[in-house]
């Protein structure tokens, strides 16, 4: 079973060169990687990351395997994720659960993921990093979305508008990791956001879409514990 220690990564030189494909969606906007994190292809789910994860799983066998090979049999659960809980005294009304995060170093003074805890930055470097709620909520404003089946995996092609109407991203209906199990993969999908819900000390902000939903949802968040799927971005919207 993995433990607290043994979910920490650092960068590695061979991140310095930057070959991973991006596009931007809208004028002003981030440039979106074409992959998920850990995945060759659009369609593949890649690395499943509890927040403030920086190593990832991915799903071999019915098992969730790290992808520094220190952990074959990993559960996404609260005792293996350190932002879970973390601090919570439940007898002081004024807890501040940001206060926390800051204080143990997790995020920044802007309230995002410290970039030593950002999947992305420390997966691919550079400039990379994990989207912020409010460019997933950019997404839904800014694209048009269509649910559609590529090479056999079902999820939504979101494309650019006006004169971006060329450039567009799959995000692949990855499920999620609940525990020791991948829940309703091909049918859901949850992209993790580097920025904690306000006023919890158990969840943060994501975008989530599925099969059965008219349109995705920005007003979703998930436990810091589940295992999501992150979509790396780069450059910072104006």
């Amino acid at each position: 079973m993995a433990t607290k220690e043994t979910t920490t990564k650092t960068p590695a030189d061979a991140n310095v060169g930057d070959t991973h494909e991006k596009v931007q969606l809208w004028k002003d906007g981030p440039y979106w990687a074409t992959t998920n994190i850990g995945a060759e292809k659009p369609e593949e789910s890649g690395y499943y990351f509890w927040w403030g994860d920086t190593v990832g799983c991915k799903r071999e066998n019915d098992k969730w395997v790290a992808d520094d090979g220190s952990d074959s049999d990993f559960s996404f659960d609260e005792d293996n994720t350190p932002t879970w809980d973390e601090g919570f005294d439940p007898e002081d009304e004024d807890y501040d659960y940001e206060w926390f995060l800051k204080d143990g170093g997790w995020i920044t003074e802007d309230g995002v993921l410290a970039p030593e805890h950002d999947a992305t930055h420390v997966q691919w470097g550079g400039e990379w990093r994990m989207p912020t709620y409010l460019e997933l909520a950019g997404l839904v404003k800014n694209c048009d979305w269509t649910w559609k089946t590529v090479n056999g995996v079902q999820g939504y092609v979101v494309r650019g508008r006006g004169s971006f109407a060329s450039a567009s991203i799959f995000l692949p209906a990855s499920g999620y990791g609940n525990g020791t199990s991948l829940n309703d993969a091909g049918s859901v999908g949850h992209y993790r956001s580097s920025v904690p819900s306000s006023g919890s000390d158990l969840t943060a902000w994501n975008i989530g879409f599925g099969s059965r939903c008219p349109s995705p949802s920005t007003d979703d968040y998930a436990s810091r514990s589940e295992g999501l799927s992150v979509r790396p971005v780069q450059g910072f919207t104006k």
